[in-house]
């Protein structure tokens, strides 16, 4: 009689099984930090980490890696639920009666730009380089923000200014580091700068720039037409609106547009066009908790962080100055904005998570330069690793000092 119905041994488990395995350690992890008082996002990223460093020990479990093929399609989905719920918290009216709140955006954003370019430029890191990683610093984690905000219920103007806030330097954020992609696709095939090559990177950056906001100014329409269909059914709206999510998400990719911009500001075009207010009837919770615990189970559990430890002192020097510009700005501004110098400090302490999103930004920069990304990734790697976990604690302490955070279960 045949045995070939048995599987083989050793046993050699998929990576779809090692996935299960870190969202369910993920998820037990988390609920461990909760009762120690910590944010969940801290046990959810200590797994992530340790799935990384044990890769090898893993496989001897049988335990498959997960391919980045998977890892990186669930991380779009999950970014894909939270960049559109954060991208709805810029409010366009609020900035416009108060423009000093615009001008601390503005200002926060230029300010650790230009900064951490200098500061990795001294590091001894090429201009392009110096450019993506100071690009992707201007960037608060919309996850970490999202996370904390809703396990603690902070309710107040901290909160408020530093969800907006967060959304506006993370549209900057994958603004400037989708123009920077294209030069690298230039740099990449061009001997030397000409006018022509300067064309072939105008053009390409146009089409992914414009072309992705059309994608969210069209989608956001057609949501809010949905919506009107659908207005009374609370079940049927969360429906449409992850459908749409993952229809931006699919059409940004098929259409080589940027998938984070257009899902950023297909949150901002929703709510600038929803004047009847549709879009406060579908609450996003369930999922949006699904997705931001997979999202930061799985942020770092891919990452080569060995990368990080060639450049740990440029790591921890991009940590020091960007906290520095994003607290000093928000604090510069605060009485112009309508808070005390106090909550403007508390406003800049909630801006310091650093994004994993800038993880797929690195990605994007593999594919077509690989050695430029090692050198872009192995310092944000270790920013992100840092600034998820301590910029979590300052964001949930920043709330707290402000009397924002209600008494959690």
């Amino acid at each position: 009689m045949s045995e070939q119905f048995l599987p083989g041994w050793p046993l050699q488990a998929s990576g779809a099984l090692t996935l299960a395995v870190l969202a369910l350690a993920a998820a037990v992890a988390g609920e461990m930090a909760a009762r120690l008082r910590a944010p969940r996002l801290i046990g959810y990223t200590a797994v992530s980490v340790v799935f990384a460093l044990a890769a090898a020990a893993l496989a001897r479990l049988s335990l498959a890696p997960i391919e980045r093929e998977t890892s990186d399609l669930v991380l779009g989905i999950c970014a894909a639920i939270i960049l559109f719920d954060v991208g709805q918290r810029v409010s366009w009216g609020w900035l416009r009666r108060n423009p000093a709140l615009a001008a601390t955006s503005v200002l926060e954003a230029l300010l650790t730009f230009v900064v951490v370019f200098y500061v990795m430029r001294l590091g001894g890191f090429s201009p392009l380089a110096a450019a993506l990683i100071a690009a992707i610093a201007i960037a608060t984690s919309p996850a970490v923000v999202l996370a904390v905000v809703r396990e603690s219920r902070a309710q107040g103007q901290v909160t408020e200014r530093t969800l907006l806030l967060t959304a506006l330097n993370s549209i900057y954020a994958v603004l400037l580091a989708t123009l920077l992609l294209g030069w690298v696709q230039v740099e990449a095939h061009a001997r030397e700068f000409t006018w022509r090559e300067l064309a072939r990177w105008v053009l390409p950056s146009l089409y992914l720039v414009f072309g992705s906001l059309a994608l969210a100014a069209a989608a956001a329409r057609l949501l809010l037409a949905a919506l009107a269909l659908v207005r009374a059914e609370r079940a049927t709206q969360i429906v449409v609106v992850l459908a749409f999510v993952a229809i931006v998400f699919a059409l940004a990719q098929t259409l080589r547009l940027s998938p984070l911009l257009a899902l950023l500001t297909f949150g901002a075009f929703a709510r600038a066009l929803d004047r009847e207010r549709r879009l406060l009837g579908p609450e996003l919770g369930l999922p949006a908790a699904i997705a931001l615990l997979l999202f930061f189970a799985l942020s770092l559990a891919t990452v080569d962080l060995e990368l990080g430890l060639a450049v740990w002192l440029p790591a921890l020097a991009l940590v020091a100055v960007r906290a520095l510009c994003k607290v000093a700005a928000a604090a510069l501004l605060a009485r112009a904005a309508g808070l005390t110098w106090r909550k403007g400090l508390l406003v800049g302490a909630g801006l310091l998570p650093m994004s994993a999103v800038a993880l797929l930004l690195t990605r994007d920069v593999a594919a077509v330069n690989p050695s430029l990304a090692a050198q872009v990734g192995g310092v944000v790697a270790i920013g992100v690793v840092l600034m998820q976990v301590g910029g979590a604690w300052l964001l949930a302490w920043a709330l707290a000092r402000a009397g924002e955070a209600r008494a959690t279960e």
